[in-house]
């Protein structure tokens, strides 16, 4: 990306939370829509609490690719202003956002897998709740000894 045409904007960040709230809002009611009048099946709140979570896992991962995408490095916590990104250039600002991405792409096959997983063995909805949410955590924590320097 060329340095005169960085300009900081939280635009795309405004818009990934307006769709986010309303796709996670709104899910729920379209997943079992779907079911019941096209499929003819119901299914227990369980396997719609594991959608909404695969869904969660999904949308942190397009996040951190339009982060990486758009080089909007200083929307990450603990990472550059606008001002040092601007000066760093345009490489290094995808090579910080790629780090991050990485680590995002490697907890969300962690989670499809485990979710398989808890769908095969029908684990309690609780259990599927606190293993993504350590799951996101873990890889958040991951992410802090990236350094943009």
């Amino acid at each position: 990306m060329n340095q005169q045409a960085y300009k900081k904007t939280y635009k795309p960040l405004i818009l990934w939370l307006l769709f986010f709230l309303a796709a996670s809002t709104l899910m729920p009611m379209g997943i079992n829509r779907i079911m019941q009048e096209h499929l003819k099946m119901t299914w227990g709140a369980g396997a719609e609490v594991k959608m909404i979570l695969m869904f969660m896992v999904l949308a942190i991962d397009g996040l951190m690719w339009m982060i990486y995408a758009g080089e909007y490095v200083y929307w990450i916590n603990g990472g550059p202003s606008f001002e040092e990104a601007k000066a760093a250039g345009s490489e290094k600002r995808k090579a910080y956002a790629e780090a991050h991405l990485k680590v995002f792409l490697k907890m969300t096959l962690l989670c499809c897998i485990y979710l398989a997983i808890s769908l095969l063995f029908r684990f309690p909805m609780g259990i599927d709740i606190v293993a993504i949410t350590a799951a996101v955590v873990g890889a958040a924590i991951k992410t802090m000894p990236i350094r943009f320097d």
